[in-house]
């Protein structure tokens, strides 16, 4: 019998494109980051579109009874660091200064994100 062959995946995007709350595909992505960094895999993370909306300063998600995730965000963070669109960013209204500043975040051009897409061998979309 002849053994499958598979090819091993070893970069890995993960992009966040889902807003923080109101739903849980942003929170499967942070879990899905923190599995991964747990196996010695440290994938890069990517916010899109209203996924932005996670890196936010100042959000208070308990006071309308929903669990944060902040303190997942500072973790994982603090050990691979976060890149956003600026061009989600604009489209939002948002700058660099309303982004929390303990999740390290670069902002990326269009062209950036898309070298940054390119660098990776796979890409899970949250």
């Amino acid at each position: 019998m002849r053994r499958a062959e598979y090819n091993m995946v070893n970069k890995v995007l993960l992009v966040i494109k889902s807003p923080p709350y109101g739903g849980g595909r942003a929170a499967e992505g942070l879990r899905m980051a923190t599995a991964m960094i747990a196996m010695d895999m440290l994938p890069q993370m990517l916010f899109i579109d209203d996924g932005v909306y996670c890196l936010l300063k100042d959000q208070n998600p308990e006071a309308a009874g929903l669990a944060s995730f902040q303190e997942r965000l500072r973790t994982i963070a603090d050990l691979i660091g976060f890149a956003a669109s600026s061009d989600s960013m604009h489209k939002r209204t948002l700058k660099p200064d309303d982004l929390n500043l303990n999740h390290k975040v670069k902002t990326l051009s269009l062209d950036e994100t898309a070298q940054l897409f390119s660098q990776n061998d796979a890409v899970i979309t949250f």
